[in-house]
């Protein structure tokens, strides 16, 4: 298996799993009687620890180089979590084994993802392939997962989980010398606080961190809406759950270019009106079929391609782990605040509440990124010179 091919299975062996997490858990969880507002700290808690973590282990990378360490570590948490899960019964005790693997899952992003870009100067093409190898392993996991889910015990599930982090590790054990590290950069630091001061950083987070709070707050507890509330059956929860990020894939492949071609604001903008159009749908449309549909559409890979991006512009060799470990802590917390709020929201209320507070939010991050979203100016690579790369 040669240096690229082995990044690519790795990195699909390593974002499998979460799609197993995010589809099908809170489902699990709901049927042992957990509350909505406990359901939401599966994706709240290991927010948490990806803010603090995320930077971290960016920094481990660019210090090191050692990505391979950092991957093996992880993965191999990921195997032994999902070897657990058959063993809990209680709603908090899946909490806890979920939040002790997000300890380590939090390195994917800021390892992977610098890893493409110091590669590939074309950073958005950089970024696009990365995603869409990372959208193929949880597609795999999440149509396979539907499958088992709806014909077998829930425990298959979590076998599928624990067979894609075992796989991940053998495929890290076994790389070529070389693939899963990194040449330490010669240029200076400038360290966390030097980053988060710079003006188009930390706008870029808090702007992250608005779209992911109006995306997350309903997309959390979308698999739970389809089947208790729009009564649609587990299989099409798990196949919408696939349908989505198989369509991320193409839609990585087409915008990771679109955003080195026509810059990275107008397609982050594109995103954030996306799902302000897609809540506003959400409000009067409850047919299963159109809705599952609605959730299917890849609005995210604009956002998150021109984010990851716009860090990669505004960052040094010597900083790109660490500003995409910050970013993707940015992104993290929006994806715990917004499964928080919507969950708050859901128990006082109903699910359908938390469309209208999406809804909200999200203009409110359209309007946010035309006012202060910034782009660096970008070197035009000349097409002889693109052919060659």
């Amino acid at each position: 298996m040669n240096q690229r091919l082995t990044v690519q299975v790795s990195t699909a062996l390593a974002f499998g799993p979460t799609g197993i997490i995010w589809a099908f858990l809170p489902i699990h969880l709901r049927s042992l009687g957990a509350s909505y507002l406990l359901i939401a700290l599966v994706s709240l808690i290991p927010a948490i620890e990806t803010i603090g973590l995320s930077p971290a282990w960016g920094g481990i990378l660019d210090k090191t180089g050692r990505g391979n360490k950092i991957l093996l570590i992880s993965l191999l948490a990921q195997g032994i979590g999902f070897s657990v899960f058959p063993l809990l019964k209680s709603p908090e005790e899946f909490v806890l084994v979920v939040s002790l693997m997000g300890l380590f899952s939090s390195s994917f992003i800021p390892v992977y993802a610098a890893m493409a870009t110091l590669s590939n100067r074309q950073y958005g093409r950089a970024i696009g392939g990365f995603w869409t190898a990372a959208l193929l392993g949880y597609a795999s996991a999440t149509l396979i997962g539907g499958i088992l889910y709806q014909y077998l015990p829930v425990n298959s599930l979590f076998l599928l989980g624990a067979l894609y982090g075992y796989a991940g590790t053998l495929v890290v054990l076994f790389a070529p010398k070389g693939a899963l590290t990194l040449k330490r950069s010669l240029d200076i630091s400038r360290g966390y606080w030097g980053l988060l001061k710079q003006r188009n950083i930390a706008i870029l987070c808090l702007l992250s961190i608005t779209v992911l709070v109006s995306t997350s707050a309903f997309n959390s507890f979308f698999t739970l809406y389809l089947v208790d509330v729009l009564n649609g059956s587990r299989l099409t929860a798990g196949l919408a759950a696939t349908g989505t990020t198989v369509l991320g894939v193409f839609a990585y492949h087409l915008v990771g270019p679109l955003n080195d071609k026509v810059g990275r604001k107008p397609v982050f903008m594109l995103g954030a009106a996306g799902y302000a159009a897609y809540f506003t749908i959400l409000c009067f449309v409850t047919n299963v079929v159109i809705v599952t549909v609605l959730w299917i559409l890849p609005i995210y890979p604009l956002v998150q391609s021109a984010s990851t991006a716009l860090m990669s512009d505004y960052t040094s060799g010597a900083d790109r782990g660490k500003g995409l470990g910050l970013l993707e802590s940015a992104i993290s917390l929006g994806g715990g605040l917004g499964p928080l709020a919507g969950g708050l929201i859901a128990d006082a209320a109903q699910l359908q509440a938390v469309i209208v507070f999406s809804l909200v939010v999200a203009l409110a991050s359209v309007v946010s990124s035309q006012i202060f979203l910034r782009e660096k100016p970008r070197i035009t690579i000349p097409d002889s010179m693109r052919a060659e790369t």
